[in-house]
């Protein structure tokens, strides 16, 4: 056995080839290992088409999405199966058992305003002109999701709340991103206007 061992170093020190070899093996292991990791992420890259997300998210965007690990919050950004052919790339505004209320451009959840840091500036959230409905109520496992450029954007305006199963994978949010906060106003009523008798 140690005549084996003893020749097989010697042929490594002659042969001029075992850098070759060397590199080739770590390449290989490299590349399994590689594999391996990129497998257990189960991450993936999408082209973002369409201008519901703008200007965030410009139609033509590569975007990386992760399977959501941990609760889903307030602004952030999924991928959405909404029924159609290709999934819906959308932001989370409304959690389960809120209630969201359009109202004069403005979201209020539980009647408080939210404001949107990520949005355009001058930009208004009105009912979808197809439904017209203002007031919406989350259930246990639903989300209320919304696109950022809310001229353009079919969400759940439209189609209602979504639920968790719905929500496909995350887009991981960027350091130093500004998220939805609420503000001190609350909404008057129950957001409709009523006319006093004369």
């Amino acid at each position: 056995m140690e005549k084996i061992y003893c020749l097989c170093q010697q042929l490594w020190r002659k042969s001029p080839l075992r850098w070759l070899l060397a590199i080739l093996l770590g390449g290989a292991i490299g590349v399994i290992t590689g594999h391996t990791v990129i497998a257990s992420v189960s991450g993936s890259v999408s082209v973002v088409d369409g201008d519901s997300m703008a200007p965030n998210f410009p139609s033509g965007t590569c975007i990386y999405t992760a399977p959501v690990s941990g609760p889903l919050r307030r602004g952030d950004v999924v991928l959405v199966d909404d029924g159609k052919k290709e999934y819906a790339l959308k932001r989370i505004i409304g959690m389960p058992g809120e209630t969201i209320q359009i109202w004069r451009g403005y979201i209020f959840i539980n009647r408080k305003m939210l404001k949107e840091p990520y949005l355009a500036k001058h930009t208004y959230t009105l009912a979808d002109g197809k439904t017209e409905l203002t007031r919406f109520k989350m259930a246990g496992e639903q989300y209320f999701v919304m696109g950022d450029h809310r001229d353009c954007s079919m969400d759940s305006r439209r189609y209602g709340p979504v639920d968790r199963d719905q929500i496909i994978t995350r887009v991981p949010p960027l350091a130093n991103t500004l998220g939805p906060f609420f503000i001190p106003y609350t909404l008057p009523s129950d957001g409709t206007r009523t006319i006093k008798p004369l």
